[in-house]
């Protein structure tokens, strides 16, 4: 029988770094001022031609891949910088569709989610084109995810360039200040909000300058001496202050700093363990004290103690709070406390609302953690709807006793005789499934819940149904908010 032919995708992110397989995406923002001088080339031209390579590899071993290169060619129009002649190649590499052999004999592919980080041209469309030449030193270009742009949207990039010669001696530095203006945890939909008044201050080159940002948020410095820069930006108390950032500055370029803060609540103390002794490392959690309960994914910031126990969580907007550990759902499977809140209670409706004014500190904010909970065995067998003992099947238990989402419990893989031995606590409830690939793809047994105390030694976990289509996991992993 034929192999099936099977596909693993490498999905490609927008900022990661380039080994083997995987590529740097990072969109330079850089205006005009900074593009040009960041280019070694910049020219007007026409794609008139795309081609490509052939297929060439590139690695070793689970690095090895197959590439091609894309050829742009273009006809030069105008010439703004660098050296070239009246046509010029611009040359991406992609990575393509790699044959592999998978784990369990088959044949297979690999692809990436987008092949690579080059900017790609339309045939006979007109572009402003910020280059770098390529280490081959052949005359060929490479353009990644800069400022190139059609032409037709480059009236801001022709105007700098056109204006060199009347530009003004020095360079630029320019940027914003800006507020993330949200209520408590919606830090994804901040809003930026301008901040006035603020003091923006360069230091480099033998001198020091200062100014204000204006009702925009916006500051300016002009004719700067080429060289290097340090800007440093001054905000009141209650907000957070960002480090100083460093930039270069050219003749007749320029550098855009921006600066973000928001509020910077704090609340700071010790853990302690329940014998009164520092306890570090010690995750602690911040939730909202009205977010709504049954909520399967609830929102909290968590902070670590030190070695000597002492935590503090920063930048916390104004609001009630709860402080505890264990308030949503940890993933540590060997964690080996329940769920407790300031101070020393199981309930959130008995806890401590912390009320943080904006900017706020609070101090000396001790937290006692309970006692250890003890350990326990969770053994038992996995077998077919026939009764025959399944190995390599994954078992899995989720703790289930508390109304926000379901932490996880642990895990393991059956032997040969289709057994398992997983390690739980005393005092929490779980519920324990399992999954198999099949020669009929992958199965799963229904869930079967345990109680909170006591080993439980012979349980057995009966493969039944397609995974998927376990309509009491979808219950369990997102249970329904109250109405």
């Amino acid at each position: 029988m034929k192999p099936k032919s099977r596909f693993i995708t490498a999905t490609l992110l927008l900022i990661v770094s380039f080994q083997g397989a995987r590529a740097e995406c990072m969109m330079d923002p850089s205006p005009p001022c900074r593009a040009f001088w960041n280019a070694e080339v910049v020219f007007i031209g026409t794609a008139t031609e795309v081609s490509y390579s052939a297929t060439y590899q590139k690695g070793e071993g689970s690095e090895k891949w197959n590439y091609r290169d894309r050829i742009t060619r273009f006809a030069v129009e105008e010439s703004f910088r660098g050296k070239i002649g009246k046509q010029v190649d611009v040359i991406a590499t992609e990575t393509v569709q790699t044959a592999i052999t998978l784990p369990d004999g088959s044949s297979g592919f690999k692809v990436m989610g987008e092949s690579d980080c080059e900017y790609k041209f339309k045939q006979s469309e007109r572009y402003v084109v910020y280059a770098q030449l390529r280490k081959t030193n052949d005359g060929t270009l490479a353009v990644n995810y800069n400022r190139t742009r059609p032409l037709a949207q480059a009236d801001e990039d022709l105007q700098f360039i056109r204006g060199l010669k009347d530009a003004m001696a020095g360079g630029r530095l320019f940027g914003s200040v800006k507020r993330l203006e949200q209520e408590p945890w919606q830090r994804n939909s901040a809003r930026p909000s301008p901040v006035q008044n603020v003091s923006i201050v360069i230091e480099g080159e033998k001198q020091k300058r200062e100014t204000l940002t204006d009702v925009e948020g916006n500051y300016s410095f002009v004719r700067l001496p080429p060289g290097q820069y340090e800007v440093s930006a001054t905000f009141p108390a209650h907000l957070t202050s960002p480090p100083a950032q460093k930039t270069r500055i050219v003749e007749r370029g320029c550098a855009e700093i921006n600066f973000y803060t928001q509020t910077d609540g704090r609340i700071s103390g010790t853990v302690f363990d329940s014998q009164g002794q520092p306890f570090p490392k010690m995750r602690l959690d911040l939730a909202l004290a009205d977010q709504d309960e049954s909520d399967p994914n609830p929102q909290v910031l968590w902070a670590y103690a030190d070695e000597a126990g002492r935590y503090e969580f920063r930048a916390v907007p104004a609001g009630r709070y709860h402080l505890g550990v264990r308030l949503n759902s940890n993933r540590e499977e060997n964690f080996p406390f329940a769920r407790i809140y300031y101070a020393g209670v199981s309930q959130p409706a008995a806890a401590t609302v912390m009320t943080l004014a904006e900017g706020q500190r609070m101090e000396k904010v001790d937290f006692v953690l309970p006692a250890r909970l003890q350990p326990r065995k969770i053994e038992g067998v996995v077998v077919s709807v026939a009764g025959r003992p399944l190995a390599g099947a994954r078992v899995s238990m989720m703790i289930t006793q508390y109304p926000f989402s379901f932490a996880w419990g642990g895990s393991g893989v059956t032997d040969d005789a289709g057994r398992f031995s997983l390690n739980a606590f005393e005092g929490l409830s779980y519920w324990i499934n399992a999954i198999i690939n099949l020669p009929q793809g992958q199965m799963h047994a229904e869930p079967i819940d345990l109680p909170a105390n006591g080993d439980v030694r012979e349980i057995k976990l009966v493969v039944s149904s397609p995974s998927g289509k376990c309509e009491r996991c979808l219950h369990r992993y997102w249970p329904k908010r109250k109405s």
